[in-house]
């Protein structure tokens, strides 16, 4: 029969141990549910980080310009990949020369 200890433990740290217990049988590790969960951005986010209306947001969106991810009836994008267009719009808009055209 196992034996049951009892010590002196808060609520907290009680929670905080059964949580670990339960991500470590089912495989989440809590960094990458961390990441997962904050990685992806609401449509109203995406508009206000990229300072466009959500109709605009949406223009890019079917144009290809930013990538959608549906999520049940949600529609999600990622931060990083809004940050990294970003940047990517920068470089060209500060490039010397102009856009070139063609290969």
């Amino acid at each position: 029969m196992n034996q049951i200890l009892l010590s002196g433990i808060n609520l907290n740290e009680l929670l905080e141990r059964i949580g670990q217990l339960i991500e470590s049988k089912i495989g989440i590790r809590p960094t990458e549910n961390k990441t997962l969960q904050s990685d992806y951005i609401t449509r109203a986010e995406a508009s206000r980080l990229l300072k466009i209306t959500l109709p605009t947001l949406h223009d890019w969106t079917k144009l290809g310009y930013l990538k959608s991810y549906k999520m049940g009836t949600r529609v999600l994008y990622k931060e990083s990949e809004i940050v990294q267009r970003l940047e990517q719009v920068q470089q060209i808009k500060h490039k010397k020369g102009g856009l070139s055209y063609g290969a």
